[in-house]
């Protein structure tokens, strides 16, 4: 945690900033990922600065106590925030000594609501001994690309935890069951795995609802023979997982094996060929060249994958308008798709991590294996 601070550090002084404040008082949730990334404080609320020297955590009466417990150890001085922001403001201004310096204010964890909250707040102290805000450059997403063996270590538990459900749900699979009792079992299963909960609301669509990539479940039952799609996630010590599986009830059809078939050899191929110093778009068309060939590139619409962890998708971007650079320690998702109007859609996903020049795949929940394959 220690070395988190020296780059975020480093990369507030390369930014010609005096420090940097994540998310705003009074703006419950927003600006949790990054604010627990920085100091391991796992309360809904609170104002974070971070000075070359020294660091805050400035939390209400309800988590003083609990960011003692959490944020201090990592380095933080806990500032109570008590009696509303006229109050505590300038007491924090005081003691942080931050009359006069300049901010950078982490714009994807403030709200341009809490923006003005903090101008305000500023403005009722004195012109001289007030600080100043600017936008900061994105210093804790860059931080948070490269994820550090306790990442790996919480990243992998959560995803172990989807893998087993997963593999749970799909084999108790039935015709008769509906899109909202698979989502519904999953959950369970998580939380029986260990999980605190799911990462994101499960998509289950059966048949033709399953070329919509995003479809919400529905009281409609599976069938028999149909695509089904199932992407779900679990989360563990706040860290998310991402998993993708396309299954039938029953034999598929040839027409699920011609589709599945482009979809594993797109995916496999940009498991198999995606590098470090690759851009986003380089990355993507890896897979979208297989799809292209086989006749199906219009019906594949959405990038090839995406960063994952404290939130479900976060920086890297792997498509075509990308132009982001992968990097070892990158945690991203591969999910290649085809989505056929009437029909339904193929998609397959998986979690790698970039080491030693390649994609290491960290999902293990059981796939479909074309012959051959």
């Amino acid at each position: 945690m220690s070395d988190r601070l020296t780059r975020i550090r480093t990369a507030i002084a390369e930014a010609g900033l005096d420090g940097l404040v994540i998310s705003s008082p009074s703006e419950e949730k927003l600006g949790y990922a990054s604010r627990y990334y920085t100091t391991g404080f796992t309360g809904s609320a609170g104002l974070v600065v971070i000075l070359p020297e020294t660091a805050f955590l400035a939390a209400d009466f309800r988590y003083t106590e609990q960011a003692e417990r959490e944020a201090a150890p990592r380095g933080f001085q806990v500032f109570p925030a008590l009696h509303g922001g006229k109050v505590w403001f300038p007491k924090l201004v005081a003691e942080a000594a931050l009359a006069g310096k300049t901010l950078g204010l982490s714009k994807a964890d403030l709200t341009y609501a809490g923006y003005l909250r903090l101008e305000a707040l500023a403005a009722e102290l004195p012109e001289g001994g007030r600080p100043s805000f600017v936008p900061a450059p994105p210093i804790i997403e860059t931080a948070r690309r490269i994820k550090d063996a306790e990442e790996l270590s919480l990243l992998q538990h959560a995803i172990d935890i989807s893998d087993a459900a997963c593999d749970e749900v799909v084999a108790a699979f039935s015709p008769d069951q509906t899109e909202c009792e698979v989502a519904l079992a999953f959950e369970r299963s998580v939380k029986a795995h260990g999980g605190e909960d799911v990462s994101f609301e499960s998509i289950v669509a059966a048949g033709p609802w399953s070329a919509m990539p995003h479809a919400r479940p529905r009281d409609e039952r599976l069938g028999a023979g149909r695509p089904i799609v199932m992407d779900v996630g679990a989360r563990y010590a706040g860290y998310c997982s991402d998993l993708t599986r396309t299954v039938t009830v029953g034999p598929p059809d040839a027409k699920f094996r011609e589709i599945y078939e482009i979809v594993f050899e797109a995916q496999q191929t940009a498991i198999e060929r995606v590098e470090p110093g690759m851009t986003g778009v380089q990355a993507h068309n890896l897979a979208q060249s297989v799809i292209d060939a086989a006749g199906y590139g219009e019906r594949f619409g959405h990038g090839l994958g995406h960063g994952v962890g404290l939130d479900v998708h976060e920086d890297p971007h792997l498509g075509l308008t990308s132009e982001d650079v992968l990097e070892e320690g990158m945690v991203f998702t591969i999910e290649p798709g085809i989505y056929l109007p009437g029909w339904g859609g193929v998609r397959i996903e998986d979690i790698v991590v970039l080491e030693n020049g390649r994609a290491r795949v960290m999902s293990h929940a059981r796939k479909l294996t074309p012959a051959g394959a």
